[in-house]
């Protein structure tokens, strides 16, 4: 893939607007979405998704994959390096003590910045 292909994913991806989906957290962080993209990246690619909601995953793959030129491996790579990310965030937060205090269905909230895509 020529460095202009990913250069134009990349501004698609970053254009994509809120869209409606649900909204995504991740154990004990209550997520603060700044791009559109990667929540919608974060929700396509949780476990079994393609197999146990066939229809919601392929209404989102057809969302991403044209409102950005990605494809379903790239969409899936990028969601998994969010996930990553979040969870490094909630273990970080754990080691500061700043999760010790939330009780019941409390979550923390945490403000996700852009995540570079890879491709």
């Amino acid at each position: 893939m020529t460095s202009q292909t990913s250069d134009q994913k990349r501004q698609r991806a970053a254009a994509l607007p809120h869209a409606s989906a649900p909204a995504a957290t991740q154990g004990l962080l209550e997520v603060l979405w700044d791009s559109p993209f990667d929540r919608l990246c974060y929700l396509i690619s949780a476990a079994n998704l393609a197999l146990k909601h066939r229809a919601r995953y392929a209404a989102l793959l057809e969302e991403l994959t044209a409102g950005t030129g990605c494809t379903e491996e790239e969409l899936i790579a990028h969601g998994m390096k969010v996930r990553a990310l979040l969870f490094f965030a909630e273990e970080n937060l754990a080691r500061q003590g700043l999760l010790a205090s939330l009780v019941g269905r409390q979550k923390y909230i945490y403000r996700l910045a852009p995540v570079k895509p890879a491709f």
